[in-house]
């Protein structure tokens, strides 16, 4: 069984990995979106901080449920 400290770590080391993949990806994923909604009448910034919220809660959902999931 994994010390509590020791799974806070995991959890904040796949946060950071998580903002920083987001944050990388997300310039291309603005502009992509920009690009395809050329009606879109949002800031760029709403764009990416969606991007980068979806996608750290989408990831954070999935390790949580497969850490309750196992035995």
């Amino acid at each position: 069984m994994a010390s509590r400290a020791g799974v806070i770590a995991i959890f904040a080391a796949i946060g950071f990995g998580i903002g920083f993949l987001a944050y990388m990806a997300t310039p291309a994923m603005g502009t992509f979106l920009r690009d395809v909604l050329p009606t879109l009448t949002v800031d760029s910034s709403v764009i990416f901080a969606t991007i980068c919220g979806g996608a750290g809660a989408a990831i954070s959902t999935i390790t949580v449920t497969a850490w309750a999931k196992r035995a």
